[in-house]
């Protein structure tokens, strides 16, 4: 980070302090820093005094400041620091120190010139308009996106740490265009402008790098792609987070949103002596407790200026709850074949068989403890003015123990004819129903939104996860200037993300032939749930059904090198440079086995048959908020963990083995090699010059090595491997124009592309039947995502504190990657020519499994298209009035791209690409006398998530979100700060829909957080 922003960053965070400063100016500060770049010495300053310090970069671009030591006042220290200097500087009324140049003494003689004095020099007088001011909490870091010929927004260290966000994707909310997504009440992936996480990249310290975690299957389970997942660290981590929204031929491909850069803090860009340390508590209203979390940075440097060593860490727990009630997708009764039983008049059988019923409707409780640390640790030595040398570290680690306890019924979802007498297991076919609403929904779909049922099994589910991510990341970079304007730079680094769910196992209890079971989602804010007879609170009614233990794992590694070598004595400036780069992604995933492919869950170990029921359950839901009509208030559910550890104390026991065959598509291992080389022609901003702008071409080589289990005709799962290359050129112009001095227009123009998730180049072929019954394969051939991209925008700046934005956006995508799926068929039916055969020994023990039936679904990914993707952008910032403030974005964007639906028919699909038409937000700030606070409303639009959805609906998606969160901070004393936070005020629901016609599937709430701490700085 350039030392000038560093200095309006570490500025906002005193500002409330300048007035006292300028009442009393001659207050004395103990300083001890060592001589070093004038603008670092300004910022160190700034910390130690608490004083707001304007400096134009073009005035402390280049100049070295003299080492302070001792006791001395703000006015003694600046004089210090510009004494061997042609510059001064003013004090306004309001206590803002202004950097300027020198100016003479006007006089009746002008032959004569007089040195002005230190009393004359303390005038005001007319300056540039200067880059680095004083912010408050509410405005944004913009002047570095303000010389940037790419559309660029930053965020620094202040508003990442006083957004009152939860976690590092919650702080990115702020920036305009970008969209979140909660999982556990916390962001975990972020879109922009209109496409998901898939097609952002992220380099830390200057790498690309991944990180990903799991979450609940309603909102995408484990994290196999290439979206990153920011839960994982702390927003206190980093000083700098820089998003740029136009592609340029010296930044790493892969992109068709934006590209996100986070950087760690730097030693010699602090002062000497630099320590900040801040506790807080936080509460959750559901879970009813109150966690720690704490975060410290400790930074010191030599006299010189020259080595410097920084540590930083940060931990925090959160305990919490997510209650809600899910219709588990919908689906036909002629889907589940044959459908349902009976029904009651007046209602017709066909009609209702032909209409979407829930499919596996329920009530949801999760209990959620987590625990997040952070670490990085800094190393810079600066041997002479010309060499800078960095070893940065970063250690992240996100753990959680999940408990999920769900009451629900299969029985919707469970195929297969019912024989005389039925079977107690036997599913839909046994069901009467005895009361139904058929609802059009859009005036086509017909929906049983609501009824009432006989005959239906009810299950207790009790799952248990334990959940790790471990984030490692070691880069070294090295700069050094041959000479005046020409600069070579070596960046070296390392990063690892293992994500681990070794315990993820689950007990289901059952009920059978329970009657009056119903449901209503009709309303999709307050669903109904209603179990009918069933005895939820006694031990003897329930019957132990089926055991399953899914362990999985998934690691990505990066390993890059990169050179570059960059000119900029010429009257254009120019940048060169090559990256080799290996990205590895391993899945590896388990499942109960016999050493086959067939699926086993149903058949117990002998170890929890001879269990006693009664001594391993407990109650749970008492005192929960579900947010649904006739929610029972308690219910029975085994306790996993100890029931397990009962019927297999030594772990290894009959029934109890895991093996990949039942879950072969969740075993391969990809590797990705890409060797990039890049020329950059710059035309750089100046004074005197109204037009800059960048123009290059990248050219990149990609290998992929893939290798993945092959289920072959014999039910075998064997390992395979493939292999895929191919090259890709991609031009890019980024320009900007001065209109005049406080407008500036940018263009940007180039080709882009995003790979495909490794997992879906995996070779080989998988049947699960664990749920949906599929067969499905990986696609080593893909191609990437290409699009030529179009970026126009406006930034009008009429006065310090104001700023206007505006953009318009089009991508023309040529081709994209989709996942596809058929309608439910007989096995036979498969284009993988695998006979019945494999289908019977996938089944294994599982009652509502048969090749015969059409319950069959078939999915491979390919690549499609073509589409567009066009969109406008504003935000804006302003003050209102000397104490308030007010900032706001919003982003439009409208996705059309051609994909295959379940028919095998060519669509034109709109919000296809995983994000919201809509992000918007608005801030309200206030700043007077040590306080601070301020207010935002974050909102996104419903968006698409699943294209085609496996089950009844065309598609599955989200519905809209609104937030509203507010952090405040007073300051104590110029060195202890009081802060308060509140997350999700309005607790709002997060919703799901099944379909373009919005046919409700699940709304679930994770209740409002606070938090309250104190920050100390040194």
């Amino acid at each position: 980070m350039k030392a000038a922003p560093a200095i309006g960053a570490m500025a906002a965070g005193w500002f409330m302090a300048a007035p006292v400063l300028a009442a009393a100016p001659e207050r004395s500060f103990a300083f001890d820093q060592p001589a070093q770049p004038l603008a670092t010495a300004l910022l160190s300053v700034s910390a130690r005094t608490g004083a707001v310090i304007a400096a134009p970069s073009a005035l402390t671009a280049g100049r070295r400041a003299p080492g302070l030591s001792g006791s001395m006042s703000l006015n003694q220290a600046l004089r210090a620091l510009l004494a061997s200097s042609d510059l001064d500087f003013s004090i306004s009324s309001s206590g803002v120190v202004t950097l300027k140049r020198r100016t003479q003494a006007i006089t009746t003689a002008p032959s004569s010139p007089v040195r002005p004095s230190a009393l004359q020099s303390e005038e005001p007088t007319l300056v540039t308009p200067i880059s680095v001011l004083a912010r408050p909490l509410a405005e944004p870091a913009t002047e570095q996106a303000r010389d940037a010929p790419a559309q660029v927004d930053v965020l620094l260290e202040e508003q990442l740490r006083g957004a009152g966000a939860l976690g590092l994707g919650d702080a990115l909310r702020q920036m305009p265009g970008v969209a979140a997504g909660p999982e556990a009440g916390e962001a975990r992936q972020i879109a922009v402008r209109g496409v998901g996480g898939r097609f952002t990249r992220v380099r830390v310290n200057g790498m690309e790098t991944l990180a990903t975690f799991g979450a609940s299957n309603a909102v995408g389970g484990t994290n196999r792609g290439r979206a990153f997942d920011y839960n994982i660290f702390a927003a206190d981590l980093f000083k700098q987070v820089r998003l740029q929204k136009t592609a340029s031929a010296d930044i790493d491909e892969g992109s068709l949103g934006a590209t996100i850069d986070m950087r760690t803090r730097s030693p010699l860009e602090l002062p000497r002596r630099h320590a900040v340390f801040i506790v807080e508590a936080g509460y959750q209203t559901l879970s009813r407790e109150a966690r720690p979390r704490v975060s410290a940075v400790l930074s010191r440097s030599d006299a010189a200026g020259r080595l410097g060593v920084l540590v930083s860490a940060a931990y925090s727990g959160r305990s919490v709850v997510e209650a809600g009630a899910s219709a588990g997708q919908w689906e036909t009764g002629v889907a589940v074949a044959p459908g349902f039983g009976s029904a009651a008049a007046p209602l017709d059988l066909a009609a209702v068989n032909a209409a979407l019923h829930a499919r596996i409707p329920r009530l949801e409780l999760m209990e959620i403890d987590q625990e997040r640390v952070g670490l990085t640790g800094s190393l810079e030595w600066r041997p002479d003015d010309a060499t800078r040398i960095a070893l940065d570290t970063i250690y992240a680690e996100l753990r959680s123990s999940r408990r999920e306890n769900l009451l629900e019924s299969f029985t919707f979802r469970t195929p297969g004819a019912c024989a005389a007498p039925p079977d107690p297991r036997c599913g839909i076919n046994a069901v009467a129903v005895t009361a139904a609403d058929i609802a059009l929904f859009g005036g086509r779909k017909p929906v049983l939104i609501a009824g009432r049922f006989d005959n239906v099994d009810v299950r207790s589910e009790a799952r248990r996860d334990e959940l790790n991510t471990i984030f490692r990341q070691t880069t070294l970079a090295a700069t050094h200037r041959f000479r005046e304007g020409l600069e070579g730079r070596l960046l070296a680094g390392f990063s690892r993300s293992d994500f681990s769910n070794p315990v993820q196992q689950t007990l289901y209890l059952e009920q059978f032939d329970v009657d009056g079971f119903a449901y209503d989602f009709s309303d999709k804010r307050r669903p109904a749930l209603d179990f009918g007879n069933a005895a939820l609170t006694t031990p003897g009614a329930w019957t132990i059904s089926e055991f399953r233990s899914d362990p999985n794992w998934v690691d990505n590694s990066y390993r890059s090198l990169a050179l570059d070598l960059e000119n900029r004595s010429g009257p254009v400036d120019w940048r060169v440079g090559l990256l080799a780069k290996t990205y590895r992604n391993v899945g590896s995933a388990r499942m109960r086995s016999d050493g086959g492919i067939g699926n086993i869950n149903a058949e117990l170990p002998a170890g929890l048959r001879a269990l006693s029921l009664a001594d391993y359950v407990r109650l749970v839901g008492q005192g929960v908020d579900f947010g649904v009509v006739g929610a029972p208030s308690q219910w029975l559910a085994i306790d996993t963990r100890a029931a397990l550890a009962a019927a297999c104390a030594t772990g290894r026991c009959p029934g109890f083995e895991l093996g990949p065959g039942p879950v072969a598509g969740l075993n391969y291992d990809v590797t990705e090699r890409s060797d990039a080389a890049f020329l950059q022609l710059a035309l750089p901003r100046s004074s005197s010059r109204r037009f800059w702008g960048e123009a290059g071409v990248r050219m990149i080589r990609t290998k992929v090595d893939a290798a993945g289990l092959d289920v072959d005709a014999d039910a075998v799962a064997r390992w395979t491997r493939a292999a895929n290359d191919y090259w890709s050129t991609l031009p890019s112009l980024n320009l900007a124009w001065s209109l005049s001095p406080d407008i500036v227009m940018r263009l940007g123009a180039a080709r882009v592309m995003v790979r495909p998730d490794l997992i879906s180049l995996r070779p080989g072929v998988s049947v699960s039947t664990t749920g949906a019954k599929s067969v499905s394969s990986g696609n080593p051939d893909l191609r990437p995502t290409r699009a030529d991209a179009f970026d126009l925008s406006i930034d009008w700046r009429p006065r310090q504190g104001v700023q206007v934005s505006a953009a318009v956006y089009r991508k023309t995508i040529a081709t994209t990657v989709q996942g596809t799926s058929t309608r439910p068929a007989p096995f036979s039916a498969n284009p993988f020519g695998l006979p019945d055969s494999v289908a019977l020994e996938a089944c294994g023990a599982a009652p509502d499994c048969s090749p015969g039936l059409p319950i069959w679904q078939f999915s491979r990914p390919i690549n499609s298209g073509p589409g567009r993707l066009t969109g406008a952008e504003v935000s804006f910032r302003a003050p209102l009035g000397e104490s308030w403030s007010l900032q706001g974005a919003a982003a439009y964007t409208r996705t059309v791209v051609r994909l295959l639906d379940q028919s095998g028919a060519w669509v034109d699909m709109q919000d296809a690409l995983g994000a919201p038409r809509v992000a918007a937000s608005i801030g309200l700030a206030y700043q007077r006398r040590g306080l601070e606070a301020r207010a935002a409303l974050s909102h996104r639009s419903r968006y698409l998530a699943t294209i085609p959805a496996p089950n009844g609906g065309d598609v599955d998606g989200v519905d809209p979100l609104t937030t509203l969160d507010v952090a405040a901070r007073l300051t104590l004393s110029p060195r202890l700060t009081l802060t308060a936070e509140a997350a999700n005020l309005t607790d709002a629901y997060q919703r799901q829909f099944s379909d373009r016609t919005l046919i409700p599937t699940y709304r679930h709430h994770t209740g409002r957080e606070f938090r309250l701490g104190l920050r100390w700085a040194m």
